[in-house]
């Protein structure tokens, strides 16, 4: 850092306030429901009676989740806790106290021992919960076992704790949600039958594969982590490199003919990793090209912005975004096309917008390769993120416009506090750029102000509730990271 940068701060000790949150989960937010209590966390916690609510308040959800059962309702969700669990083995790691990580093995041993389906699938994901009310397993749309990249998965920990699960697991994976072997191509369902094919999935898929190949040694993973890769390169604008959200969905449909941040923030960031946990140099080719096509074809040079949905010949897909009352119906599944520029702030979990995970694996890319393009478009994207902090607004003129007037302007979620710290954070480090810090700094500072009630960290600013689909756990470990990573 040059002298002349050096600043001051009276910082705050963020993991203090992570253990304090950890401290008061593990005692108020853990399964005390129904006849049998088990040693899981719930997903919604009520921060003014510190209980799980059995019946939620609906408050933002059609615009976060827009299927009720996505929150877990009276439920709990081990793919929604993994970053919180994550922040659990490194809280005990850097303060050397060992009950953080004993809770998060005790969790996840009781989970993978008991929430196990007929096809060796656990019982977790985007259809699925435990009903700690009910001590039974819910879900919803026909239950079926879904997650893709938007949690890192935490494989090394769940294969420390119970390998036979995990290789049972994934091994479903191969059986029911790859449905052309020959191809390569998948359905991000597990019912065995024909359906979405996206890219989120299949790198969820192809990191699975390559961590097993990587605990075994067995060459048939890693070749099966390579087919699901294959499957989209070989679809490709060879010109462009750019390929579909969703191949199978036809050109009719726009995520079967636009590329958009969830093939940037979500599928690069597994075959980077994968090719860590498997060296198919292949993997790293492929996510490396799709990141350059991005870095030329989405920077909008004019704005300092990005696009959110690139044609696969390069062109963006301009404004404006689709306005439909209700989103979840049949009819209206093209408003969630992010058409013009990307919404930093925007609310929907899921979707094709992933703006600031993006900007992670540029980072990421530049760490494994230093080459200046993914620095250069790391910092375009960083630019963008501190002129618009702290969050208090987003698009308007959109589905969630509801969320714009009566959410936005309190904050942001957790989850969109911790990627953008876990982000400015790493940018800091890889460049000695203090700005970058600073920028880290202030949206610690005003997730801490804005997020922490009773001493938990709530979901969102205009809400009560402790929620674990509102990336709760993202921030946990942003602020660990904040707090271990940055020295001036």
């Amino acid at each position: 850092m040059k002298a002349d940068e050096a600043i001051e701060y009276d910082t705050k000790n963020y993991r203090k306030a992570v253990q304090d949150h950890l401290d008061l989960m593990i005692e108020h937010g853990t399964d005390k429901y129904g006849d049998t209590h088990t040693p899981i966390l719930v997903s919604i916690l009520d921060l003014r009676s510190l209980s799980c609510p059995a019946s939620p308040e609906s408050l933002d959800e059609r615009w976060r989740v827009t299927r009720r059962d996505r929150r877990n309702p009276a439920g709990a969700n081990l793919l929604m806790d993994q970053p919180t669990l994550s922040a659990m083995f490194s809280l005990s790691t850097s303060i050397n106290e060992q009950r953080y990580a004993d809770f998060a093995r005790t969790y996840i041993d009781w989970y993978l021992e008991n929430l196990v389906d007929e096809k060796d699938f656990w019982w977790w994901g985007w259809h699925r919960h435990y009903d700690v009310f009910r001590d039974c397993c819910e879900g919803h749309a026909g239950n079926p076992h879904e997650f893709h990249s938007m949690h890192t998965i935490l494989w090394d920990k769940l294969w420390e704790i119970n390998p036979e699960s995990v290789r049972r697991e994934i091994e479903a994976i191969w059986e029911w949600h790859v449905i052309d072997k020959e191809t390569g191509e998948v359905n991000r369902h597990g019912d065995g039958r024909r359906g979405c094919d996206f890219s989120m999935t299949a790198s969820a898929f192809v990191r699975a594969f390559a961590f097993l190949y990587s605990q075994t040694g067995e060459q048939v993973w890693q070749k099966r982590a390579r087919l699901l890769a294959d499957y989209f390169w070989n679809r490709r604008n060879k010109t462009t490199n750019l390929i579909a959200a969703r191949p199978n969905a036809g050109v009719d449909r726009f995520d079967g003919s636009h590329f958009t941040t969830a093939e940037v923030g979500l599928n690069c960031r597994d075959l980077l990793y994968a090719y860590e946990l498997c060296q198919d140099e292949d993997l790293r080719v492929y996510a490396l090209a799709y990141l350059r096509a991005y870095a030329d074809y989405g920077y909008d040079k004019t704005t300092g912005r990005f696009w959110g949905a690139l044609q696969l010949d390069g062109t963006p897909e301009p404004g404006p975004r689709v306005y439909v009352e209700n989103v979840d119906s049949g009819e209206g599944y093209h408003a969630f096309e992010p058409r013009g520029h990307l919404d930093l702030w925007q609310p929907y979990v899921a979707g094709y917008e992933h703006t600031v995970a993006s900007a992670e694996v540029y980072v990421q890319a530049y760490e494994a390769t230093g080459e200046d393009v993914f620095l250069k478009t790391a910092c375009s994207f960083a630019e963008w993120i501190m002129a618009e902090s702290p969050p208090r607004s987003c698009l308007s003129k959109t589905w969630y416009r509801g969320y714009a007037r009566d959410y936005a302007p309190h904050g942001a979620y957790a989850e969109h506090y911790g990627r953008a710290i876990a982000f400015l954070t790493r940018l800091h480090c890889c460049t000695g750029e203090h700005r970058y810090a600073k920028g880290a700094f202030a949206l610690a500072d005003d997730a801490i102000d804005k997020l922490v009630y009773n001493g938990i960290f709530r979901g969102h600013p205009a809400k009560p509730y402790y929620e674990a689909t509102d990336g709760v756990g993202f921030l946990l470990e942003a602020l660990l990271l904040l707090d271990d990573g940055v020295n001036f």
